[in-house]
């Protein structure tokens, strides 16, 4: 038991190797952070570009004369870009309120980060604008 207890001690007081366990431990943690931080830019660039796409689309469908449903939709299918993580899902409707007709533009942005121990972070957001459609007389 003596000796057992001398082996410990020497090896207790033994600082060799002391920053290598630190470095082990440290050291996924920070890359799990680094990661976390590159997939919620991502998810907000990707939210970004889905509200810039939405409010470029409402301003071409403001000049437009009494476009329909299907001419908005494959507007804003042109207009979309292709997501980096994710998917986009365009969205057009119609809606006869107030004192008119309004176009309402959405779209939805599916977030998946296709990473290991990330993946299972999923993220939705939707962007969404009305604008009201005119009528050019003649």
């Amino acid at each position: 038991m003596k000796l057992f207890s001398k082996y410990l001690c020497r090896y207790r007081d033994d600082k060799n190797g002391a920053t290598a366990v630190e470095a082990a431990i440290v050291f996924p943690i920070l890359i799990a952070v680094l990661f976390a931080v590159f997939g919620i830019g991502s998810y907000l660039y990707g939210t970004h570009q889905a509200q810039r796409t939405v409010e470029e689309t409402a301003r071409m469908a403001r000049i437009l004369d009494q476009p329909s449903q299907q001419d908005l939709s494959a507007l804003l299918s042109q207009n979309m870009k292709n997501a980096m993580f994710g998917t986009y899902e365009p969205k057009v409707m119609i809606v006869n309120q107030f004192d008119g007709d309004y176009a309402e533009l959405a779209i939805t942005y599916n977030f998946s980060f296709d990473f290991p121990i990330l993946d299972l972070i999923d993220m939705q957001s939707v962007s969404k604008t009305q604008v009201k459609l005119r009528f050019i007389p003649i």
